[in-house]
């Protein structure tokens, strides 16, 4: 018999009405939702030659699935009627009804099936496969262009002399917010061939986030939840790595939202980054021009679903650091329970930081 109990698959949850009278006042931001592609996105809308070797990526009566040259992207070991079959991930007018049902007034939504584009071998065309995607997330925002923000995969770290032409395409079809992956293989963000890369950020005056991925690192027995429970809670090496090539030194105006790896990371990382500075201050090259910490308060955030233990130590943190998420419509996200966590947040934080954590800090890092 198992301990754990289950928590109903997205497709299932039912949101009850709300029992927490909200404050006056209270704007709630999600920080990191989803969107599910439309199907035959790639087929329809590239040109050329490229029609012809387009992914082909359609819907069915067991959920979505996506090709490329013959392969299978799909996500291995899980059935994509369970994580993808709220209707909501992909039609507005439900997604809405569903926000207006939690108190969501507004949310910054990632992609869905794009992301798994990037094992594509010939990254040229990856890079036309995003474009088309990233064009028609702007034209699907204008369905309620007040409470959905969406986010620009930048598919230029490959290529970081490509990013300041590509940002200002950005910038010109209204987006407020770009990602880019963890840790693509091939790219060393540590790189200094990287820094045409930041510097065009840091110009932008995007934020930039970094949202967590499907990586396999596992295989075989138990290997789903290995690679679940590593795959969310992936920061502390990148916070160290931008901290310690001297990324944040070098581009001073540079903003970065870790997405999706939760809230509790960060003290003990801020902690053992610090004495690794201190320890090790002879030896590390570049030189810092503060300790570790100090870059986390001055350019850093992080998102969260549920976190007690991000919430009890909030003042190692930083209320205005931490944004908080229902991750829509995710098995791990928390649709269906906001009402009782934002609760559960105010108890714990207070008025001040909860209106912070809850809204008042993704409205300022996006400008929304």
């Amino acid at each position: 018999m198992s301990i754990v109990s289950a928590t109903p698959w997205p497709r299932d949850r039912v949101i009850p009405p709300s029992e927490w009278k909200r404050p006056e006042g209270l704007r709630v931001i999600s920080s990191d939702d989803h969107l599910m592609e439309i199907p035959h996105l790639w087929e329809e809308r590239l040109k050329g030659a490229d029609k012809d070797r387009a992914p082909k990526y359609w819907q069915d009566e067991t959920g979505f699935h996506l090709t490329v040259d013959g392969q299978s992207y799909d996500v291995p070991g899980l059935p994509p009627e369970f994580p993808e079959g709220r209707e909501g991930y992909w039609e507005v007018d439900k997604r809405l009804a569903d926000m207006d049902a939690e108190g969501i007034d507004a949310a910054i939504v990632y992609h869905g099936r794009l992301n798994s584009l990037i094992r594509m071998p010939d990254k040229d065309f990856w890079f036309r496969c995003v474009d088309v995607c990233n064009e028609w997330a702007a034209e699907w925002k204008d369905a309620a262009p007040d409470r959905l923000f969406p986010v620009a995969l930048l598919p230029t770290f490959f290529w970081p002399d490509r990013t300041k032409d590509y940002l200002q395409k950005l910038k010109g079809l209204g987006y407020k917010a770009i990602d880019i992956p963890v840790n693509p293989k091939g790219v060393r963000y540590n790189s200094l061939s990287m820094d045409p890369m930041w510097a065009a950020i840091e110009e932008s005056g995007f934020p930039l986030s970094f949202h967590i991925g499907a990586y396999l690192h596992y295989s075989g027995r138990g290997s789903l939840g290995a690679n679940l429970n590593a795959n969310l809670m992936p920061f502390t090496g990148l916070f160290g790595q931008l901290v310690f090539s001297g990324v944040f030194d070098r581009f001073p105006g540079l903003k970065v939202v870790f997405t999706e790896g939760g809230a509790s990371w960060v003290a003990g990382t801020l902690e053992n980054a610090d004495k690794v500075a201190r320890d090790y201050a002879s030896e590390l090259r570049p030189k810092l021009a503060h300790k570790p910490s100090w870059y986390w308060f001055n350019h850093c955030y992080t998102t969260f679903m549920e976190d007690d233990v991000a919430m009890e130590n909030i003042g190692r943190i930083g209320a205005d650091r931490v944004m908080w998420s229902t991750d829509y419509p995710h098995p791990e996200g928390v649709m269906g329970n906001s009402d009782a966590i934002l609760k559960g947040i105010y108890d714990k934080v207070g008025d001040a930081a909860a209106r912070k954590i809850l809204g008042e800090n993704a409205a300022q890092v996006w400008g929304i």
